[in-house]
């Protein structure tokens, strides 16, 4: 959503629309189009592994993008991702990233996110609702008392808990973000796209859910997503909901919320300086994966689990 109305901006490897869309964004701004071209094919070409100790908002202002392009369509974009409004975040993370949706883009479970996990821990031995309370020298020992020999401990949790159970793990900053969920009669959109706004402070973020993956709703409905980022206020369901109507040009007093999360601690901070990886293998026997061992993101958690197996294969075997 910019000052000139809603406006599609994609690759022109996604269709006619897409190319339509880059057409008429280069014919309103050719500066920044251009600009914005050299850094495609920059990250697109080239893998840049160095840290320029840059944050995201400074290096995009270095490649000399106008502030009106920077606020209506890279920092609403950006800060879905990152959940970072200032756009603090590392410009390393930032190519990283940029690369990764001009590569390939994102995608939904056809089964949702949960889909995942069952996968993860299909045909393995799962006991779950058990909490840890501490590692120990011979394994674990669980809230109620019981220790639970092992040879190979890995600590997949969030930041926070890492650090307390593991010494010289350090706690990560974090991002907040609040999703509401929606159900609607008609999706207001027919078509798998995510619109940012860039026209309020709120930064909203939305996608018809059931356009990018149809069972995410039953026929006759339509499921629609929308966060804010950096904040965690369930509070803000009003005017996310006047937001929408703005955004998808349509009547949304009849939508239904089904579901409100705010999440104070969604996404670690990775600011410049901060290292693509961190360690997995932090004493004997001893092992730590998630997305504050690499990059703030599912792909970042999945990335330090492989890590970590392989980790610990090296060292039974070994």
């Amino acid at each position: 959503m910019t000052a000139s109305g809603r406006r599609w901006l994609a690759g022109p490897w996604h269709g006619l629309p897409a190319v339509r869309g880059a057409a008429e964004f280069v014919a309103g701004r050719p500066a920044d189009g251009a600009r914005m071209a050299a850094l495609a094919a920059r990250d697109v070409l080239k893998a840049d592994r160095a840290d320029n100790g840059r944050s995201t908002a400074e290096e995009l202002r270095r490649w000399g993008l106008t502030r009106s392009t920077i606020e209506e369509v890279l920092r609403p974009f950006l800060a879905g991702v990152f959940l970072d409004r200032e756009l603090a975040t590392s410009s390393r993370l930032f190519h990283l990233i940029w690369r990764s949706f001009l590569r390939g883009g994102g995608v939904l479970p056809a089964e949702g996110m949960q889909a995942l996990p069952r996968q993860l821990a299909a045909g393995v031995p799962v006991r779950t609702g058990v909490e840890v309370e501490a590692i120990t020298e011979d394994g674990v020992r669980t809230r109620d008392g019981e220790d639970v020999p092992a040879r190979a401990v890995v600590v997949a949790t969030d930041g926070d808990t890492a650090a307390r159970l593991l010494p010289g793990v350090e706690a990560p900053g974090w991002h907040a973000v609040t999703t509401f969920y929606y159900r609607a009669g008609v999706a207001p959109l027919r078509s798998p796209t995510l619109l940012v706004d860039g026209l309020d402070e709120l930064l909203v973020n939305t996608a018809v859910l059931s356009e990018v993956a149809p069972g995410y709703a039953p026929p006759g409905s339509a499921l629609i997503a929308a966060s804010v980022p950096d904040r965690a206020e369930p509070g803000l369901e009003p005017r996310v909901r006047r937001r929408l109507a703005r955004i998808y040009d349509t009547d949304t007093r009849e939508w239904e919320l089904l579901r409100t999360y705010a999440i104070p601690k969604a996404l670690p901070v990775f600011g410049p300086g901060a290292p693509l990886r961190r360690p997995v293998r932090v004493a004997p026997g001893r092992y730590v994966c998630g997305d504050h061992r690499d990059t703030p993101s599912v792909q970042g958690a999945l990335v330090s689990g492989q890590r970590a197996a392989a980790a610990v294969l090296a060292d039974l075997v070994a």
